[in-house]
């Protein structure tokens, strides 16, 4: 990742070579508007086959596709997985199946302790979904060490090995003050929503994320396996579509899909006692508060920025911006010897200042 990042210093000096002449102040046509930032992708040197979207309140306002990728193109997000995943389980509490994202694991996980001297009893669905639950360790762009053998086995059965992870993943600190990047939360957090629910694996993920987020092309699958697998490891398994992660960003963004409440919650800072850099910011539910590569921390200048964003190991880099209100997603699968090539993304959005000064003069136009 760090290789990935110096390479993208070169292209975020050409994102700002050309906002700094002035080519992005408003136009007097949407299709004007974005002609710079067209040229810009056209001449796009490091990804052969991507796509970018942008939307605001009024919908989709720019669509940009470049060589063989397109929006109805399948491919795989990695961690990119993680905001969705997030979003779907918490819906649970939206439609009362889950009481309140407060409620334990251990009211409604019958072999989850109720030992109040055993720190596990505290977990809540809250901290699962904000990887604050004390559950292993892993961070952004190092490694997450599996718990188990049992966590490979991609065709095993979900409780059994929710159950040995639960067991065996070694547990950290008081839930609420630590953060650890693995997929042991969302593992756990999908126990409590099944549980909770009398619904399968594959019925949780139908009723919520492919119906509920209208992604009616994603499907959870294994790692180097195309189709459903039984046990998947839900931070890393959605293949999805440009359009499906389109449609969750956007209601997301206007919070058509999932109650403001549940939404502003998710975007809530649950790590301000991280201290130092972080690769790509702090942590909401299944996504940073971005502040990317800051060896100064989450400076106050990243949190009035108020953008959440969820980086894929494969380039697929989807963002919100709460402050100029929009969102975007740059569609890119990076895989094999094209892998060094998955981190020029991250840099393009927030260095480039053509998407904000662009959509708010749509905006403008009504």
């Amino acid at each position: 990742r760090r290789q990935n990042a110096t390479m993208s210093s070169r292209t975020a000096a050409l994102l700002l070579s050309i906002g700094a002449a002035g080519a992005f102040e408003p136009l007097h046509a949407p299709s004007q508007a974005w002609a710079p930032l067209v040229g810009l992708l056209n001449d796009w040197q490091f990804t052969r086959d991507f796509a970018v979207t942008v939307g605001n309140a009024s919908g989709v306002v720019f669509n940009f596709q470049k060589g063989s990728m397109t929006l109805d193109t399948r491919v795989k997000t990695a961690s990119t997985s993680k905001w969705p995943m997030a979003m779907a389980l918490a819906s649970a509490v939206a439609d009362g199946t889950i009481k309140s994202l407060d409620t334990k694991a251990n009211e409604v996980i019958p072999w989850w302790t109720k030992n109040v001297s055993d720190s596990r009893s505290m977990v809540t669905l809250r901290h699962l979904l904000s990887f604050t639950s004390g559950f292993g360790s892993g961070s952004p762009g190092g490694s997450e060490k599996p718990a188990t053998t049992c966590e490979r086995d991609q065709h095993g059965d979900y409780e059994t090995c929710s159950f040995l992870v639960y067991n065996t993943t070694q547990v950290t600190g008081t839930p609420g003050t630590v953060y650890s990047y693995n997929g042991v939360h969302l593992r756990l957090a999908m126990m409590m929503v099944m549980k909770a629910s009398g619904l399968t694996l594959h019925q949780v993920l139908d009723k919520y994320l492919v119906k509920g987020l209208r992604m009616a092309s994603t499907t959870c699958d294994g790692f180097n396996t195309s189709g459903v697998v039984s046990n998947p490891d839900l931070s890393a398994c959605l293949t999805v579509t440009g359009k499906d992660y389109a449609n969750f960003l956007s209601g997301i963004f206007d919070y058509s899909l999932v109650p403001n409440e549940i939404v502003e919650a998710s975007e809530v800072d649950y790590t301000p006692f991280l201290d130092g850099y972080s690769l790509y910011g702090h942590y909401g539910f299944g996504h940073f508060l971005e502040c990317f590569d800051n060896p100064a921390g989450m400076t106050e200048a990243c949190k009035a920025a108020k953008v959440h964003a969820d980086p894929g190991g494969f380039g697929y880099y989807p963002l919100i911006d709460r402050k100029y209100n929009y969102w975007m997603q740059i569609v890119a699968f990076e895989f094999g010897d094209r892998y060094g090539y998955s981190g020029v993304a991250p840099l393009m959005p927030r260095t480039c200042p053509s998407v904000p000064r662009i959509t708010r003069f749509i905006s403008s136009q009504g």
